[in-house]
């Protein structure tokens, strides 16, 4: 063996491990191998397809060069011209000792100047000085095609919201991307136990929230595969009116909206049809379209009392601490502490409904002492 770069464990993420892959593609054509104790299967694989690798198993090597990358505890068994230490890491922020001081070492090469720096430092403070050369980490970047971003949001664990529809859509995806290279991230805000749907590692399982408009506008594509039970469908409407298009079931519904055919890519109900889905979610051209959802009549079913809410809002309470507070060991957001059991403070009318119960535990943390009367202020000459 000419060049064989050693580590004794390759991550399954890492910067290190992407300078290994970076290394091995862009200098396949040398004679290099990576030798191994123990590390991740889909790295080695990877890395197999550019250089030699191969597992360590304590037996002598012979080669030209080697480079020790943090470890150097095979050294003893290797027989080369150059024993090189390539230096990857701050060793004084991981509290570490490098093993710079093996005699066999003949030289040190460091990733940037920074890294030189430092450990030439660290060699002074073990009073061992050495000399390091730099030499910045390889990257080619290959051109990529677009990653497919697509989003859902509704109850998955629910029967009737398409979560095994959902389910055979993304095996679809994957079959896809396993077959011609393409990738996507399918981001589904559901309720929890919706976990069990999938084990793709494209897909991330998000807790529901209130606030996923901006995901939706910002992905290629929303999925809403439910039973034909939807009567308006919150989630394809706010998609479309953002200028996202929808993968779908036949909704009924659907049928009096003003739509085209640009605006869904519609599923069989038995997802006969998703291979032919998924080819066209990849493959479509970015097609522009502008959708006004119908006009609702609220305005004449409503009584048009004013509001006095905002008026509501202004009003504040004093209010007394339970011993709630103690005794859940709960720090008050407004107060910063833990208040005491009896201790008064005022409050917001928004506080107030949070103090009394409508929070996520629904506890009662006060007790209402007084409203306070909002005094007018005098204006200047009057009594």
């Amino acid at each position: 063996m000419t060049n064989v770069f050693y580590f004794n464990h390759i991550q399954k993420i890492g910067g290190t491990e992407q300078f290994l892959y970076e290394l091995a593609k862009k200098y396949k054509d040398y004679d290099i191998t990576i030798l191994y104790k123990t590390a991740d299967m889909s790295q080695v694989k990877r890395l197999k397809k550019l250089v030699r690798v191969k597992q360590y198993r304590g037996e002598k090597i012979q080669c030209d060069k080697i480079f020790f990358n943090f470890s150097v505890d095979i050294i003893d068994n290797v027989e080369a011209n150059e024993y090189i230490f390539v230096d990857h890491a701050i060793y004084q922020e991981l509290k570490q000792i490098p093993p710079i001081t093996h005699p066999k070492l003949t030289k040190f090469i460091c990733v940037s100047q920074y890294a030189v720096n430092m450990l030439e430092q660290y060699g002074e403070k073990l009073r061992h000085p050495i000399k390091a050369s730099k030499c910045y980490n390889p990257l080619t970047l290959e051109p990529k095609e677009k990653v497919l971003h697509i989003v859902s949001a509704g109850r998955l664990d629910d029967p009737v919201k398409g979560g095994d529809r959902t389910r055979v859509l993304i095996e679809a995806l994957d079959r896809y991307c396993e077959k011609t290279g393409r990738h996507y991230i399918f981001t589904i805000f559901t309720n929890p136990t919706a976990k069990m749907l999938v084990t793709s590692k494209n897909v991330a399982i998000m807790p529901p929230r209130v606030d996923v408009r901006p995901y939706i506008a910002d992905a290629d594509f929303l999925v809403q595969l439910s039973n034909d039970m939807e009567t308006y469908g919150y989630s394809i409407n706010e998609a479309w009116g953002y200028g996202v298009p929808v993968v779908r079931t036949p909704l009924t519904v659907c049928k009096e909206l003003p739509l085209t055919e640009d605006m869904s890519l519609v599923c069989n109900w038995d997802m006969s049809n998703v291979d032919e889905i998924v080819k066209e979610m990849f493959e479509r051209q970015d097609k522009k379209f502008t959708y006004t959802p119908p006009v609702d009549g609220w305005a004449d079913i409503l009584n048009k009392t004013k509001s006095t809410y905002k008026e509501e809002l202004k009003m504040k309470y004093k209010v007394e601490a339970l011993k709630t507070y103690e005794e859940y060991e709960i720090t008050d957001k407004e107060l910063g502490r833990i208040p005491k059991e009896g201790e008064t403070f005022i409050v917001t009318k928004d506080r107030l409904d949070v103090l009394l119960g409508e929070n996520d535990d629904n506890r009662v943390y006060v007790k209402v002492i007084e409203e306070i009367k909002e005094t007018k202020k005098r204006t200047k000459g009057g009594k």
